[in-house]
């Protein structure tokens, strides 16, 4: 019996070691001048805001290779049976959301669902450039985000643009920079 239990507890310490080595990041909004530059982005439900830095619901993911030579997937943390990727939803104004099933859950949002594309530079790369905290993130190698009021006072919904048609005046571009899961939890606990 107590050969079984060590032999458990050794691939419970081996699994939860390899999931703490992969790379995670958060985000955190750049907007010069505006409330909101420098706060992360949460999650309300399967969508992302920008609000109280406190409410413990930063977004929290890794990225993984895409089939495209520049592109990458990424997935929601804690990593689960269930994997939930990073998808944008809606219309022209895409909703950026970390959605378990997005297949059935964004047909309620719009009728675009786009995922796998997602993009980390400074500018426009010539080679596949990998995720690291202080790269922005971007979809398509487009940095088209915008921090739109949300329902409540000083909360923000977190939105990409398509390039179809106008902004709302509402609309407050932004970049979203990734910043280490491990750095922001050390910025916290200081």
């Amino acid at each position: 019996m107590m050969k079984v239990f060590v032999t458990i507890s050794a691939l419970v310490s081996t699994a939860m070691a390899a999931v703490a080595a992969i790379p995670s990041f958060t985000l955190e909004a750049v907007a010069p001048g505006h409330p909101f530059d420098g706060m992360p982005v949460s999650l309300d439900g399967g969508f992302a805001k920008l609000g109280n830095p406190d409410s413990g619901n930063a977004v929290s993911f890794y990225a993984t290779p895409s089939d495209s030579a520049f592109s990458w997937s990424l997935h929601s943390i804690p990593i689960g049976i269930i994997d939930t990727p990073a998808v944008l939803v809606g219309g022209s104004a895409l909703r950026f959301a970390f959605l378990s099933n997005p297949e059935e859950a964004g047909k309620q949002y719009g009728d675009n669902i786009m995922e796998g594309g997602w993009t980390f530079n400074v500018g426009r790369p010539s080679v596949k450039i990998a995720p690291a905290a202080g790269k922005f993130l971007g979809y398509n190698f487009e940095q088209r985000w915008y921090a739109f009021p949300g329902q409540q006072d000083g909360q923000w919904s977190v939105m990409w643009w398509d390039g179809s048609c106008c902004v709302n005046a509402a609309g407050i571009p932004i970049k979203l920079r990734l910043v280490d899961c491990n750095s922001r939890a050390a910025s916290y606990a200081s």
